[in-house]
C-alpha cells in the first residue's frame, strides 16, 4: 500500500454552530477502516465560502511538502441549488476554470419538473446550478437525488472529492462510486477481497481472539479492519493471493461457529426471491426497526408482507392474540409473549416464516429481574414451532433498538438458511 493521507471535510453553518450533528464524518471513517484505511484528520467548516477556500489550499500546500504521498480530502455538503451552497464555486476559483453541466444531472431535473407538471421554462438557474462540476473533473452519478459529485485533481496525487451532505445520496455515492477509487490509488496492486460479519462479538474481542493467534493475518500480507456496527462487527480482507482469503474465511468460521456469517442484508433477500418465499414481523421495542431495514431494499415487495408494531399490552392483545394471563404472569417481555407473537403473525399472513421481538429498550422500564437491554427474538418457520433467544444489550436507547433489530434480521437469516 502506498503512503497516503485522508481527510474528511463536512460543510455547514449548522454543524460548526452546534445545532446538528456531523454524522457523514464518523459514517465514512467507519467504512474506510473497514478495508484498514486510516483517515488522517476530520475538519468542518462553516457555508463561508473564503473560509473553505482557505482552509482547502491550507490542505493542498500541506500536502505538497509531504512528498511522495497521495492526498484525499473529501468534502460533503454544499452542492445544492440554495444561496449558502458554495463548494462548486469555491473549486471553480481554486482551479481557476469554468463550470460544465453534467447531462445525466440535468436530464433527471427535468424528468422531474415533468413529472409534476411544470413547464421546463420554469427550471431556473438557481436549480440548474447543482447539476454543475468543475470542468475537467470526475463526475460521481448521484443515484439517490440531483446533485453530482465530482473528483477534482489540485495538484499531482492530491485529489478533492466533493459529495452531496445528505447522507443517503453521500452514502450510495461514497460506497459505489467515490471508495473504489480511493483502494485502487493507495493499493494499486490486484488484490482480492472477502468480508464476513461477526455477531455480538465486539471489534477488541476478534482481535484477540483471531488476529493475534492467526499465521497469515501477523504475517502482514493482508490488509484487514473491522467496521463496528450495533449487534455485529463486519471485518474485511484483502489480499494478492486468493488462496489466503479462502484460509481466513475457513479458520473465522471455526473460531466463531454460531456469529458469523456472510452480508445478510443482500444474501437473505435474494433467497426469499429465489424460493418465492414471504415474512412477516411482529415489533414491540423497536417500533418498526426491522420493517424499515427490510423495506429500505429495493424489491422487498416481493418477500415482505407487513411488520405490525404492537407496542402496547392492548396491541399484542387485540392484534397478535397474545394471551392476557401470559402478559399478567409473564409479562410482555418474556420469551413466551416472543412466540405467542409469531403465532399471532401466522394467524394473519400466510407467509413462510414468522419473526417477532420484545423487550426493556430503556432508559426506564427495567428492574433487576428484567433489566434495559433486555430483549426477546423469537423466529418461526411455517408448521413448525418457534425458536425464541434471550439477549442483553449494553448501551442507551437507541443501541439497544437497532442491534436488537440487526440481530433479528440474523436470526430469521439462521432459520431460513438451516
Amino acid at each position: 500500500m502506498k503512503k497516503y493521507s485522508i481527510t474528511i471535510i463536512s460543510t455547514g453553518s449548522e454543524i460548526t454552530g452546534g445545532k446538528s450533528q456531523d454524522t457523514n464524518s464518523m459514517w465514512m471513517a467507519n467504512e474506510l477502516a473497514g478495508l484498514g484505511i486510516k483517515v488522517r484528520n476530520f475538519l468542518a467548516l462553516p457555508d463561508d465560502p473564503e473560509i473553505i477556500y482557505d482552509e482547502i489550499i491550507s490542505l493542498k500546500d500541506k500536502s505538497i511538502q509531504r512528498k511522495d504521498e497521495i492526498a484525499w480530502f473529501i468534502l460533503t455538503g454544499g452542492l445544492g441549488p440554495t444561496e449558502d451552497d458554495y463548494t462548486v464555486d469555491v473549486v471553480l476559483k481554486i482551479l481557476n476554470k469554468p463550470s460544465e453541466i453534467v447531462e445525466k444531472a440535468r436530464l433527471k431535473l427535468e424528468s422531474i419538473y415533468r413529472a409534476r407538471g411544470r413547464d421546463l421554462g420554469d427550471l431556473l438557474p438557481a436549480v440548474l446550478r447543482q447539476t454543475r462540476i468543475p470542468a475537467d473533473s470526475i463526475p460521481l452519478d448521484n443515484k439517490v437525488g440531483i446533485a453530482p459529485g465530482f473528483i477534482s485533481e489540485l495538484a499531482p496525487n492530491i485529489n478533492l472529492c466533493c459529495m452531496p451532505g445528505v447522507p443517503p445520496e453521500m452514502r450510495e455515492m461514497f460506497t459505489k462510486r467515490l471508495l473504489p477509487k480511493i483502494r485502487d490509488s493507495i493499493s494499486p496492486t490486484k488484490m482480492y477481497r472477502a468480508e464476513k460479519f461477526i455477531w455480538n462479538q465486539g471489534e477488541s474481542l476478534y482481535q484477540e481472539k483471531f488476529v493475534k493467534n492467526h499465521p497469515i493475518l501477523q504475517t502482514g500480507r493482508i490488509e484487514w479492519g473491522v467496521t463496528a456496527k450495533r449487534g455485529y462487527v463486519k471485518v474485511t480482507y484483502l489480499s494478492p493471493e486468493e488462496s489466503d482469503l479462502a484460509k481466513i474465511l475457513s479458520d473465522l468460521d471455526k473460531s466463531f461457529p454460531d456469529s458469523c456469517s456472510d452480508d445478510i442484508f443482500s444474501l437473505m433477500p435474494k433467497i426469499l426471491i429465489e424460493r418465492n418465499q414471504k415474512i412477516a414481523v411482529a415489533e414491540s421495542c423497536t417500533g418498526g426497526w426491522v420493517g424499515k431495514l427490510f423495506t429500505d431494499l429495493a424489491g422487498s415487495s416481493q418477500y415482505f408482507i407487513s411488520s405490525l408494531v404492537t407496542y402496547d399490552n392492548i396491541a399484542k392483545e387485540n392484534i397478535l392474540f397474545v394471551n392476557s394471563e401470559t402478559l399478567l404472569k409473564k409479562g410482555a417481555v418474556s420469551p413466551e409473549v416472543a412466540i405467542q407473537m409469531t403465532n399471532g403473525l401466522e394467524k394473519h399472513f400466510d407467509v413462510d416464516y414468522s419473526l417477532s421481538i420484545t423487550g426493556i429498550a430503556g432508559p426506564d422500564g427495567g428492574t433487576d429481574e428484567k433489566p434495559v437491554g433486555l430483549v426477546y427474538i423469537a423466529t418461526k418457520k411455517k408448521g413448525q414451532a418457534a425458536r425464541v433467544l434471550e439477549y442483553r444489550f449494553p448501551g442507551n436507547r437507541e443501541i439497544v433498538r437497532e442491534a436488537s433489530s440487526h440481530n433479528a434480521m440474523f436470526q430469521l437469516f439462521k432459520e431460513i438458511t438451516q
